[in-house]
């Protein structure tokens, strides 16, 4: 759906209790931008809002906290969302009284999980370290089989002691040099069991237990437990140990299948959550633009195109009735302001005709608006509307920045100019090709990721089609004049005042190529100023559009005919009857005393100037565009130095590949190779240092004439629906009755302070 980009301001009052609803059917809308409250509001200190974004930022924490435990990322919802493509019924769908019982809903889910998580991570480390010493029993078991150990041996040992270790491997040294038998009696054995770890037993008199003790703490040796219920009278029972230790795998499995059962069957619930919390986030903000206002009642203003504000009326009246008031005004890109009358009233009998019901007069709201442009201009959002050839280039505008609310927007210029001068700097069909098949298939590659990388794909994709045109003016096919054994043919160019140059050859054609540059240039810069002129129009600045821009142009395009015409002679600029060099003089003289004159004539933003400020002023303008204007149209002489660069690097290319000797298929292949390689440099290091250059003619050359980029983006407020529906239900409605008596009851409180202040005032003071 296509429509224009003119705004519309809101300014809506409405109960309290129904601002949770009213922000959700705006966030559904999809078109409104959230005006920020004035700054006297914004230092108004609230301790429920304070309360909220406390509890939001602790949920926050909380959940952050539950992803990183279960070891989900950003990447894991993108790849859930790209996979399954969450449809409607799958959503999961949230329902609260407000934004706080929102949040105290997510709290109970993360929580939940929190403490199940928790929970199964407690008994999967008790069980990982139960298994850890089953695993080392068993193998330590299977050392002791080596030496028959069974139940009946150990019970003949009655004046010594069995016991069993394990160390690392690094303190074998250690081991032996503290259990040599002459220091402590003893029988020991040792096995290694792992890459690190050492089991040894050790037969040693009873009355030496506490020298043992002291001992073994200096390797850490950890004790291995004797358990008679792995002892048989003849051995080892290794069926119990294997049985035990698949009944503690099974568990540990069990635990860690059921944490990822928590993860992955739940993935779309904690995407859900977070994109809630993301929500109330950006809800946040947009929640605390409210202006508070007696009797429960709160102000809110936005801006919604001017083309969709009868849909949102409609919309809000459907949905809220009588309980809302608004006003609508709306502002034009010249500066006026009208004001929508009765909109309200109109809707309403509109739905008490189709229910056979009578309407309820309302006080019509007569009276101007209290904002002005002056207020307006610098707050109203610039939505940039374009078509799909045009809409790339919106990404280089706002390198520079957001047009004005009334700025020309450059993006459709952009479209033309840009890629024009690219391809005259980088002028050459094979390579023009080469960057439209780039620019298509970034674009394909790159559809899903961010906007401005696919629009830098687009962009040069159109550079790539100019550079074609500019190819063929050169005669340049990969640095050849031909094209599949087609010699290219020169193609006439008409330039005003000089007649039709040709641009084939261009290393030996320096010096057309310098005028037609020049000739670009003069046009750019002309246009730079042609929008400046409209903006001044726009903005109801004529005087100021027809003295200073015009005589700008005027003075640009009245020095070049002179140039161009009469070239560089004095005598011939000082020709009677009407000397040439008028041509330029007059515009500047008028550029220097017109604003004094506009003092005289009563122009608005000249009454408060003082005549010698206004021509020092004038003075100044002159002597400033006098320098700019030779210093740009100079600038673009880079047109000329840069397509000469990239033609000198495709002779460079060719001479290589003449001087490499022999014949034969393998030589080809080697010419093909160099040449491959060759241009694909050329293309790379040139084609980024031209597309620099272009962003640079753009920026300084035209944009400085008309253009700010102060604006503000169009930034509607939307809450993303990707993996959840929230929805706010209030429990129970009042009704008009119960509204109208709360409001008495607080009339009511408000005259009986009044009136206790009166007799605390009288009693003490007079």
């Amino acid at each position: 759906m296509k429509f224009g980009n003119e705004m519309s301001l809101f300014k809506i009052i409405i109960d309290k209790d129904y601002k949770d609803l009213l922000l959700t059917n705006l966030a559904e809308f999809k078109l409104t931008h959230i005006r920020e409250k004035g700054e006297y509001q914004s230092k108004i200190k609230n301790e429920e809002e304070d309360i909220f974004k406390d509890k939001l930022k602790n949920l926050r924490l909380n959940l952050e906290m539950l992803l990183k435990k279960l070891d989900i990322t950003e990447l894991d919802f993108q790849e859930l969302n790209i996979k399954k493509g969450i449809k409607k019924g799958e959503k999961i769908n949230f329902v609260a009284k407000d934004s706080h019982d929102l949040i105290n809903n997510f709290l109970e889910e993360i929580n939940f999980y929190t403490n199940r998580f928790n929970e199964l991570e407690r008994y999967t480390s008790t069980t990982r370290i139960e298994l850890e010493k089953i695993n080392n029993i068993e193998k330590t078991y299977q050392f002791l089989e080596n030496y028959g150990i069974s139940r009946e041996n150990l019970s003949n040992l009655a004046y010594f002691d069995f016991k069993i270790y394990t160390t690392y491997s690094k303190n074998l040294s250690i081991l032996n040099n503290i259990f040599e038998f002459s220091e402590f009696p003893s029988v020991i054995q040792t096995q290694t069991i792992s890459n690190d770890r050492t089991a040894f037993f050790i037969i040693y008199p009873k009355e030496k237990e506490n020298q043992l003790k002291e001992k073994i703490s200096m390797i850490h040796g950890e004790a291995v437990p004797i358990l008679k219920k792995f002892l048989t009278t003849s051995g080892i029972n290794f069926k119990r140990i294997y049985n035990e230790l698949e009944l503690i795998e099974n568990y540990l499995k069990k635990y860690e299948n059921e944490l990822r059962r928590i993860r992955d069957n739940n993935l779309l619930k904690f995407a859900a959550i977070e994109e809630g919390i993301s929500n109330l986030e950006e809800y946040s903000w947009v929640s605390n633009q409210f202006e508070e206002l007696s009797l429960n009642r709160l102000s809110y203003k936005f801006f919604v195109l001017k083309a969709k504000k009868e849909e949102l009326k409609e919309k809000l009246i459907n949905i809220f009735h009588d309980k809302i008031t608004f006003e609508v005004l709306n502002i034009g890109k010249g500066g006026k302001i009208t004001r929508d009358q009765d909109n309200i009233e109109k809707v309403l009998k509109k739905q008490t005709k189709k229910s056979g019901s009578k309407s309820k007069e309302r006080p019509k709201d007569e009276g101007e608006s209290t904002e002005k442009w002056d207020d307006l201009k610098g707050e109203t959002p610039t939505l940039m509307l374009h078509n799909r050839l045009i809409r790339p280039f919106e990404t280089l505008t706002k390198m520079y920045g957001t047009p004005s609310y009334s700025e020309v927007d450059p993006t459709p210029f952009l479209f033309i100019t840009f890629p024009l001068i690219f391809g005259i700097m980088f002028g050459d069909i094979g390579h023009g090709l080469v960057l439209i098949i780039s620019g298509i298939v970034g674009a394909i590659l790159f559809r899903k990721r961010e906007r401005d990388l696919r629009n830098f794909c687009w962009i040069i994709f159109w550079c790539g089609c100019w550079s074609i045109l500019g190819g063929f003016l050169y005669g340049e096919f990969f640095g050849y004049e031909e094209i599949l054994g087609y010699h290219l043919q020169p193609i006439p160019i008409p330039i005003p005042f000089i007649g039709f140059i040709n641009l084939f050859d261009p290393l030996n054609n320096v010096f057309v190529i310098f005028i037609l540059t020049i000739f670009i240039g003069v046009i750019h810069i002309n246009l730079g100023w042609l929008i400046q002129f409209v903006n001044f129009w726009k903005m109801s600045k004529k005087y100021k559009a027809f003295t200073e821009t015009l005589m700008k142009i005027l003075f640009l395009d009245g020095g070049i005919l002179l140039i161009f015409v009469w070239g560089i002679d004095f005598e011939a600029w000082l020709a009677s009857p009407f000397p040439p060099i008028l041509l330029p003089l007059i515009p500047a003289i008028m550029l220097f005393l017109f604003k004094p004159v506009g003092k005289v004539l009563g122009i608005s933003y000249l009454k408060k100037e003082s005549f010698m400020g206004l021509i020092g002023k004038g003075s100044m303008d002159t002597f400033e565009t006098v320098l700019s204007v030779l210093s740009n149209v100079l600038s673009y002489i880079r047109l000329l130095a840069l397509a000469l660069a990239h033609i000198s690097l495709l002779l460079a290319i060719k001479a290589m590949v003449s001087i490499i000797p022999g014949e034969g298929i393998f030589i080809q292949i080697v010419i093909v190779i160099v040449l491959i390689l060759g241009n694909t440099i050329v293309i790379l290091l040139e084609g980024v240092l031209v597309f620099i250059n272009a962003i640079r003619l753009h920026f300084y050359e035209f944009f400085f004439k008309f253009y700010e980029g102060r604006g503000k983006a169009f930034i509607p407020f939307i809450l993303e629906k990707k993996y959840s529906i929230i929805s706010f239900k209030r429990d129970t409605e009042k009704d008009l009755i119960s509204s109208a008596i709360e409001r008495e009851i607080e009339t009511e409180k408000t005259r009986e302070s009044i009136k206790d202040a009166r007799n605390y005032i009288s009693t003490n003071y007079f």
